[in-house]
């Protein structure tokens, strides 16, 4: 999974390290533009050389032959240079060195100077402390490779790029931290959005007044999806409205010239038919009426409500040898928000699938638990932990003998969604199937 944060964060931090690698080149390279080259490679032996100094103390001054300056040495034939501490003095190429331009006593106290000469005779002349001693360095001739050059450079400057560094960086992070903050709040502004929309009205709800312009194409699209699958589920709504309206008068019709016939085998075997087609008929109706109305809430107690059901079914249950038995545990005075005539269909349509399930000779309990949570359960074949996703689909039966028309559990589960409860199947200690319904309270 790609982390938009974690993609920009790199970007930008990359981009802060090209943009700061191009600072300091562009530095670098408008020194060596602007500086006269022989002046430039003057600065640079004579540092090297000052470097290559050691303390003198009483003893005669001293210049190591460092790795630098051997190089320097070995790759300019002109190089001449001349050391002083006004005790001693360290020569080299005296025969190369000119005369110089100022009087500087060699052997004696000197004062603090700094000189520069460009051109073809290009010459440098520093007097400095170093050590607690006053040295000056007086060089000419000498041509030190750019990699030389470089390296001396880079170390001139590390201490203020590493300063530049750290505030570079630290404006980096406030940029990263600020535009990873705005388009997460933009994304998380969008999703709310998307989470607020009604799954059996999607019509495009997306906001566009506030959306970032690279991701109004996104919405846009999503919006444009969304009005389309809402054009399309009207279509199949009205259309399962309407058949369902155009075959109740047949149905009707139908079962009454069943009732007619003298054959009783026949007419048995046609009734089941036109009973079951019936309820298909019904429950398609009864779902359309759900999608297509705003249901209106009331506060209810459901152990009140569970009572009232299971009297008005008992007489049914009984009569096909299954045995019904209500169970309340908890408050029984808590109030849920609820629509009576829908929690009373989907109460029946539980009852009415367990009938279906049990074994013979057994019983349905029903319980009431906390005055919110309402459970069914029968003591069937069970269904197992793979296929209770399908099972509220609709048309969907688990055994191809069932007489059901497979929309009883669609039907609660749609129930439950318009409600903003919850429906979960579990497992009956001792066999059977468990369906609990979880209600919003008060």
């Amino acid at each position: 999974m790609t982390s938009l944060s974690r993609a920009l964060t790199i970007r930008l931090t990359l981009l802060g390290i090209v943009l700061f690698v191009a600072f300091i080149a562009a530095v670098l390279a408008f020194t060596f533009i602007t500086e006269d080259p022989g002046v430039l490679r003057n600065d640079v032996t004579s540092q090297i050389i000052r470097q290559s100094v050691r303390p003198s103390g009483s003893a005669a001054l001293q210049v190591e032959k460092s790795p630098g300056l051997i190089k320097i040495e070995q790759a300019s034939p002109l190089l001449w240079y001349l050391v002083s501490d006004g005790r001693s003095v360290v020569e080299y190429a005296p025969e190369l060195r000119p005369g110089l331009p100022i009087d500087i006593r060699l052997d004696g106290p000197t004062i603090a100077a700094q000189m520069r000469v460009g051109g073809d005779n290009a010459l440098s002349v520093d007097v400095a402390e170093q050590d607690g001693s006053r040295i000056l360095v007086a060089t000419g001739g000498g041509r030190p490779g750019w990699d030389v050059i470089l390296g001396y450079f880079l170390r001139a400057i590390a201490g203020s790029a590493a300063a530049i560094s750290v505030v570079f960086g630290i404006m980096i992070a406030a940029a990263i931290a600020m535009s990873v903050s705005y388009i997460t709040s933009r994304l998380r502004s969008a999703a709310e959005a998307a989470a607020r929309i009604d799954p059996r009205a999607p019509r495009g709800l997306l906001p566009t007044e506030e959306t970032p312009v690279e991701l109004m194409p996104l919405t846009t699209a999503l919006n444009s999806a969304l009005d389309q699958i809402a054009g399309n589920m009207e279509v199949q709504r009205r259309f399962m409205n309407n058949v369902a309206h155009e075959l109740r008068t047949p149905l009707a019709v139908m079962r009454t010239k069943v009732d007619s016939l003298s054959d009783e085998g026949e007419r048995l075997a046609l009734t089941t038919d036109v009973s079951r087609l019936t309820t298909i008929v019904s429950s398609m109706l009864q779902l359309a009426r759900l999608h297509n109305t705003e249901l209106p809430f009331e506060p209810l107690r459901l152990n009140a409500l569970a009572r009232d059901v299971l009297a008005d079914l008992a007489p049914l249950v009984l009569s096909n040898g299954i045995g019904i038995a209500l169970e309340e545990e908890g408050p029984r005075d808590v109030l849920i928000a609820a629509n009576e005539a829908t929690t009373r269909a989907a109460l029946a349509n539980l009852v009415d699938n367990a009938l279906r399930h049990a074994q013979a000779r057994s019983s349905i309990l029903v319980k009431v638990i906390d005055g919110s949570v309402l459970e069914v359960s029968d003591d069937g074949i069970g269904i197992a932990a793979a296929k209770r996703a399908q099972v509220t689909e609709p048309f969907n039966r688990m055994s191809p003998h069932s007489t059901g028309a497979g929309l009883g559990l669609t039907i609660v589960r749609d129930i439950m969604a318009a409600h903003g409860g919850t429906l979960d199947l579990l497992d009956t200690e001792g066999g059977g199937t468990t369906i609990r319904l979880t209600f919003r309270t008060v």
